[in-house]
């Protein structure tokens, strides 16, 4: 059985996404394909865009076989620990072979070499990243200049790589070669037998938040459909918007958000300021500084800056310093409102990141599949949220928890920002949305 893993956060589904599906099948004969989802919050730092069960079931009316949840405290974690838990999962699953994932190189071999260097940490990149952090530099600017001082001091040896310095630094810069560098660095640090595959990605840049309509475009980005679906706030109309997703989102993925939109807001960091700014005002530096990715001083000069507090982004904004990216400082912000600690991660840690498989959803023609997963899976595998107890330790339930917890989160600040929740259309189908993450159900699509 040949079962291929993609970890993604589907925020929102796209043309991008569905190839990927696509290629994985095809051309690497996938007869099953799990995909490591983030749940209600992403890796950025935010909400994402829909809760995670219509997430999931876009990728499973794309072709996708099962779903499964990266639990809260991993998927808003940093790109090393997102990548490490999504890995972990993989392997805890016990029949997942390879992965494929995304990024603007298409070149393997060079990812694997930087990602050998990154995983085994040789005296001289430490040493450097060490400086170069001292000096005020973000990690990631600290990291490229430490990867680009290693490897040109590696001329003419067996390290050297066949790219220019140039080269490099513009690879270490985009978002997606990274993300890839890591999945490459935890398959490395765990001997894993998972085989990476990588898939060229073509499209519009990570961040552009335009979509170029026409048949001969590349594909849009997520954060161009965010942007599209945001533009000119709650006055926005809907079928203009559904008119250029068209061209960046498949049919089915497109019908699956106008059926959530007609039902429910989208969300966004802001509509969590409220929650922040209390949050922020109750508790003291040293709470503060145990939130998970702060320190003491990010925690003090969150504090001094207080006064000036608006809102979520506007905050970030505020806060932000060449020392700390804007991504960073959201993740900070959320774990603030999710409650997630140092404590956390290291209870996280000491159980391998991944103590239980979430299954979100999955196909009637994956069975197979699903019997595969519960004869060889090295954790409890969890189709519903009241198995939990019975199930997992206590360390682990610690874990779960918190997925309970910014589950019931997201739901209620849907709610209120709906300003009901249940709307006249739901209660006429009967389809009544869940009160709580212990009421949800997973999708089963035929």
């Amino acid at each position: 059985m040949n079962v291929i893993g993609i970890i993604a956060e589907y925020n929102p589904f796209h043309n991008g996404h569905a190839y990927q599906i696509a290629h994985v099948r095809k051309n690497l004969h996938a007869d099953y394909i799990v995909v490591a989802t983030s749940g209600d919050y992403v890796q950025r730092g935010e909400p994402a865009l829909l809760d995670k069960y219509t997430r999931a079931r876009m990728a499973l009316s794309s072709g996708a076989d099962v779903v499964l949840e990266l639990p809260v405290l991993w998927s808003t974690a940093s790109a090393e620990l997102f990548a490490d838990a999504g890995i972990s999962l993989f392997e805890k699953t016990g029949c997942v072979n390879g992965i494929c994932f995304g990024a603007e190189s298409g070149d393997l071999a060079l990812l694997r070499r930087i990602a050998d260097v990154l995983a085994d940490e040789p005296a001289a990149l430490k040493a450097s990243l060490k400086h170069n952090l001292k000096s005020g530099s973000t990690f990631p600017k600290a990291r490229e200049a430490a990867l680009l001082s290693y490897f040109a001091g590696s001329a003419g040896q067996d390290g050297a790589l066949p790219v220019s310095t140039e080269t490099l630094s513009s690879l270490l810069a985009s978002p997606n070669n990274i993300l890839a560098l890591e999945y490459l660095k935890a398959l490395r640090r765990r001997a894993s037998s998972i085989t990476p595959y990588l898939l060229k990605r073509e499209g519009a840049a990570y961040h552009e938040t335009s979509i170029r309509s026409g048949a001969s475009e590349v594909p849009a980005s997520a954060s161009a459909i965010r942007h599209t679906l945001f533009a000119g706030g709650a006055g926005a109309s809907e079928d203009s918007a559904d008119g250029i997703l068209h061209h960046a989102m498949p049919q089915k993925a497109l019908s699956i958000l106008q059926d959530y939109r007609a039902d429910f807001p989208l969300l966004c960091a802001d509509d969590f300021s409220g929650i922040l700014g209390y949050l922020l005002l109750s508790s003291s530096a040293s709470q503060l500084a145990r939130t998970a990715d702060s320190s003491p001083e990010f925690a003090n000069r969150m504090r001094n800056q207080l006064p000036y507090y608006t809102s979520f982004s506007s905050f970030a904004s505020r806060l932000k310093s060449k020392e700390m990216t804007l991504t960073r400082i959201n993740r900070i912000l959320l774990h603030s409102i999710l409650g997630i600690t140092s404590s956390d991660y290291a209870c996280g840690n000491a159980l391998d990141k991944i103590p239980y498989l979430r299954i979100l959803g999955f196909r009637e023609s994956a069975a197979p599949l699903l019997a595969a997963l519960k004869a060889s899976a090295a954790v409890p595998l969890i189709t519903r949220p009241s198995q939990a107890p019975k199930l997992l330790s206590t360390d682990a339930m610690q874990v779960f928890e918190r997925d309970v917890f910014a589950g019931n989160l997201y739901l209620q600040m849907r709610n209120q920002k709906g300003g009901t929740p249940l709307r006249a259309a739901r209660m006429q189908e009967h389809d009544v949305p869940p009160a709580s993450e212990y009421q949800r159900q997973i999708v089963i699509l035929p």
